[in-house]
């Protein structure tokens, strides 16, 4: 919800061709604030979406503090800074920012943006509401040698995991207190049961098994794990 709260400046990298761009906004509700926190969400929804950006509002769970995810999308950089213009001269919106600003609802307690690295995907891809979304952001190892591996590594288990039904999305960080060289693992489910299902195949797939061992045997490009979580798609906006 925090889009023009403050100003997010993109770091362009030449390496990087700009698709899908997502901002995320990590809330935490004050207490007892829970249930007005999330009504300021779907307002403040209402009124990105009849900007034409897409919104989706997503509950945070094992893994994670269980705060709320407020995740703006937008098709590419293009886009991106038009949306952000209409934004800053939208009464609606402006309106909306002096009364939650005077008795807020939550805390945002971290925010980044991240391009998709599949620069055809469209922000409307996102995961649609109800479903159920696992998350991993890597840390590459030092070097563009380490980016590449990473990138590539990111490459062949979106097809393993694909091909055992998760849908796979990839993002490289370009903005955030923690720097942009980390990336995003995104895996997708239409439920619990399929998660369940799809993490049951991967422990016995071959091709799974083979890609960790080729990993494990070359420690100097082995990227950190920094954060996993999983989020449930509480609501879409577009």
């Amino acid at each position: 919800m925090k889009k023009y709260l403050f100003s997010m400046i993109l770091i362009l990298c030449a390496q990087v061709s700009y698709g899908e761009i997502l901002e995320i906004y990590t809330w935490k509700p004050y207490p007892g604030k829970a249930d007005q926190m999330l009504r300021d969400m779907q307002e403040a929804a209402a009124i990105h979406s009849d900007l034409g950006i897409g919104v989706t509002i997503s509950a945070l769970g094992i893994g994670t503090n269980q705060d709320v995810d407020y995740i703006l999308r937008y098709d590419d950089l293009e886009s991106w800074g038009r949306l952000n213009d209409a934004g800053i001269a939208s009464s609606e919106w402006n309106t909306f920012f002096a009364q939650f600003n005077a008795n807020p609802s939550g805390e945002l307690v971290s925010s980044f943006s991240m391009i998709n690295h599949d620069a055809s995907n469209m922000a409307d891809n996102f995961a649609r509401e109800g479903q159920i979304v696992g998350f991993f952001r890597w840390q590459p190892a030092l070097g563009l040698s380490g980016a590449e591996a990473l990138r590539q590594g990111f490459m062949t288990a979106k097809g393993i995991h694909e091909s055992l039904g998760a849908r796979i999305e990839t993002y490289q960080v370009i903005n955030g207190v923690e720097g942009v060289n980390d990336m995003m693992y995104l895996m997708i489910y239409d439920s619990y049961s399929h998660m369940a299902a799809v993490n049951e195949a991967i422990q016995t797939n071959p091709e799974w098994i083979a890609f960790q061992i080729d990993v494990d045997s070359q420690p100097s490009q082995a990227a950190t794990l920094l954060r996993s979580g999983i989020a449930v798609m509480a609501a879409s906006y577009d």
